[in-house]
């Protein structure tokens, strides 16, 4: 069986954080096979499908999380509607929300990669959807002044250099009561034995700052920001954990592979996101809060 120790090239802890110009050439090589692979064509969308009682069709899976700050977005929903999407991929997530609108309000789409921005427009001027636009920029700094309704970030956060940082963000651009959705990974455990996992994780995933939800919670009230729902979402991914000789007979055949091959990395964090999933080290996690 391989043997692996806290020295080895998976030691997150050994190794320089993620820097936003790693997330940034990431998703810049790799967008175009996540639609490929990794998405309905029809929806192209980059984020997890989400398969509640009754859902049988991919596309409806990937529609789920969509669906949910849609219903978010009608609550809100008047003349003057803004909405913001920090993370917003090829734009999917915000094509999908202004659909459902009929019309009503307008929204910005802000992603680090020109890639993703630029196939975000393009899909904007196919569509003919004249509320929507598109911006490539670094969520810690956003070049726009706001205020908005309703900020969501699918998937997004877990690429934040300074979580507060992006929160202080988020209070600047909120209008007074407006509301903030989070959608993505937090983890659960200091098990030692989970470390290898959380590392290859983050790793093959550029995550440099990784939370627990409490902590996130804590330093969105210093921010003016209380959380008013949170759901745990992982009982409806399909996860497709290995057997653990399995899974770590794979890391370490893919650790031969160069650490800056376009994908293999990435699959590596897959996997291992799967297990963490399964084992519930991390959790797959919804939360929505409050600009007081």
């Amino acid at each position: 069986m391989p043997t692996f120790c806290r020295n080895s090239p998976f030691d997150y802890n050994q190794r320089m954080s993620a820097t936003l110009s790693d997330v940034q050439a990431y998703y810049d090589r790799n967008t175009p096979l996540f639609l490929r692979f990794g998405s309905s064509p029809g929806m192209q969308t980059i984020h997890r499908s989400l398969w509640l009682k009754g859902t049988w069709r991919l596309k409806d899976a990937l529609a789920t999380s969509n669906n949910f700050v849609l219903e978010q977005a009608r609550a809100l929903a008047g003349p003057d509607l803004t909405i913001l999407d920090l993370g917003c991929g090829v734009g999917a997530t915000l094509f999908h929300i202004l659909g459902g609108l009929d019309g009503v309000g307008k929204g910005v789409g802000l992603t680090l990669s020109s890639v993703q921005a630029n196939l975000a427009e393009c899909a904007r001027k196919t569509m003919g959807m004249t509320n929507a636009s598109f911006v490539q920029g670094d969520f810690h700094h956003v070049p726009l002044r706001g205020p908005f309704n309703l900020i969501y970030s699918i998937e997004a956060l877990i690429h934040a250099q300074e979580p507060r940082q992006y929160l202080a963000e988020v209070s600047r651009l909120l209008a007074p009561g407006g509301r903030l959705i989070v959608l993505d990974d937090f983890y659960t455990t200091t098990d030692p034995y989970a470390q290898l996992w959380l590392d290859t994780y983050k790793e093959g995933w550029y995550v440099p700052n990784m939370q627990t939800a409490e902590d996130m919670t804590a330093a969105a009230r210093d921010f003016g920001l209380t959380l008013i729902e949170t759901r745990d979402l992982t009982p409806h991914l399909r996860l497709r954990a290995l057997p653990d000789f399995l899974a770590r007979s794979l890391l370490w055949m893919g650790d031969k592979f160069p650490k800056d091959h376009p994908i293999v990395p990435s699959m590596l964090g897959s996997m291992a996101l799967q297990q963490c999933l399964k084992a519930g080290w991390i959790e797959y996690r919804w939360k929505m809060f409050q600009k007081n």
